[in-house]
Order: structure tokens, then sequence, then C-alpha cells
């Protein structure tokens, strides 16, 4: 009777972990579309396919998937440097928090990345994106507050340079992710001019229509009728070829007629 009981609880117990595993995986499977943020007013999602698909990963269609991901914090004498001439020159009419950010974090942060990068063309792009990410993270104030202001529009700045290789990291995974994608029938979806970097194209394409998202697929039966019209088949008119293959087939005949000839004459030998 015991060991039954320990059987009985050993099968609960395995039945329990499997289900609770289950449960689990399900849960980080809910949302195939990655952590693309869908709550700030998506209005417009699309795929995009082949040459037209692959053309658009570069960095500034990234910015959304790697919001976030990068979180070192900044060097405080960075900030109090730029938060100092930033409020001696202040003008609560001319207040542009991003703008700032961009003007002191852009040159930099391409710096940067030539030195660490020398053989990437694209360093100019990609440390403008960087700043995007955390710039639009940073000016999040209010726009008469000069001292917040200028110290957020330098945060930004410093945030983006303390986070340079981490950012990098991500914008090189979801560019080999969208390269990848663009190249498969199915393509890549873009929500908002931005790439979502989807587990699963398909199943982001049914999660988005539970949140009440649309998916264009057009431009899949546009590359699908170009791949048809490169293809078809077009009869070929007689010409050399024709002309062997029927000067063949005349030589031959008489070569059959005479081993039927002689098949009959061996038969008859035979009678």
């Amino acid at each position: 009777m015991i060991a039954w009981r320990k059987a009985a609880w050993s099968l609960v117990l395995v039945l329990f972990l499997a289900l609770s595993f289950g449960v689990r995986r399900a849960s980080a499977q809910s949302n195939p579309c990655g952590k693309f943020d869908f709550s700030n007013g998506i209005s417009s999602c699309k795929i995009e396919v082949s040459g037209g698909c692959s053309a658009k990963c570069t960095p500034l269609k990234f910015e959304a998937a790697c919001s976030g991901g990068c979180t070192s914090t900044s060097d405080t004498m960075c900030v109090d440097t730029c938060g100092t001439q930033c409020v001696a020159m202040c003008d609560p009419a001319l207040l542009d928090c991003f703008a700032g950010c961009h003007a002191e974090c852009d040159a930099p942060t391409s710096a940067e990345c030539q030195q660490k990068h020398p053989t990437d063309g694209s360093c100019s792009a990609t440390a403008t994106a960087q700043c995007d990410v955390h710039c639009k993270d940073a000016c999040q104030v209010p726009s008469t507050n000069c001292s917040e202001h200028c110290n957020k529009c330098c945060t930004g700045s410093c945030t983006t340079q303390v986070n340079f290789d981490c950012d990098f990291s991500c914008f090189a995974d979801v560019k080999g992710g969208c390269d990848v994608q663009c190249q498969r029938p199915q393509g890549a979806i873009f929500c908002n001019d931005q790439y979502v970097y989807a587990s699963d194209v398909e199943a982001c394409i049914k999660y988005l229509a539970t949140q009440g998202l649309t998916v264009d697929v057009s431009a899949r039966a546009s590359a699908s009728a170009k791949v048809d019209a490169g293809c078809s088949v077009v009869p070929r008119p007689l010409g050399t070829n024709a002309g062997s293959w029927l000067s063949l087939s005349l030589l031959t005949l008489p070569i059959a007629a005479r081993r039927r000839r002689r098949a009959a004459k061996r038969t008859s030998a035979l009678r």
C-alpha cells in the first residue's frame, strides 16, 4: 500500500511539473512578436519582402526592437559638465531636449563606433539610431524647466555612450534577423516603419490580429507574381536543336529496319 502511494505521488509530481513547464513555455511564447511595444499608437503594419525589404534593414529601423534593452547608467561628471553649460545658456522658449541631446550625442557616439569598428560603413546611422533610443527615453521632462531639461538632455547623450557596446550588439543581432527574414517568402514585419523582430512571422501576424492590428501582406502577392512571370515556360521554337533531333531520328530509321529484317530471318531459320 505504501509503495502504491509513493508511486501515485510521484506520478502526480511529474504531471504537475510537466504542466507547470507547459504553462511557462506558453507564457514565454504568448507574444511571438518579441518585445516590440505596440501600445504607442501603431497606425500601420505591413509585410516587406525581397530587395525592398532588405533595403529597410538599417539601424534607424531597429530602434523599437532595441529600446529598453541596454540600461547602464551614465557618468555623473559627464552629465554635470554638459548640464552646467546648458543651464548657463538656457532660454525656456527655445528648449528642445531631443535636438539638444542629439547635438551632444551624435558626434562622440559616431567617433566611438569608428574607433571600435573601423570597417563598419554605417557608423553615422548607427550612432543616430542609438542616440534616438536613449534621447527619447531621457527627454520625458517639462519643456520649461531649464535645470531638469538640461540634465536630462545631457544624460541621454552620456547614457548612449556608456551603453554603446550593448546597443551595437543588439543592432547587429536585429539586422541579422531582418536580413534572414527578408530572404524568406513570408518576409518581415514593419510597424510604423520599424522592424518587428518576430520569432515567428506568421504567429506574430495572428497575435497582432488579436490586438486589433491588421498586417498588410499584399507585398507577398506582388513578389509571387514577379517570380511566376520570371519562371514561365516559353515553348522553344524549332531551331538548330530541333533540326538536329529530326536529323538524328531520320538516320536511325534505316538501322532499325535492318535489325527487324535480321530478326525475321533468324526466326524463319529456326522453323
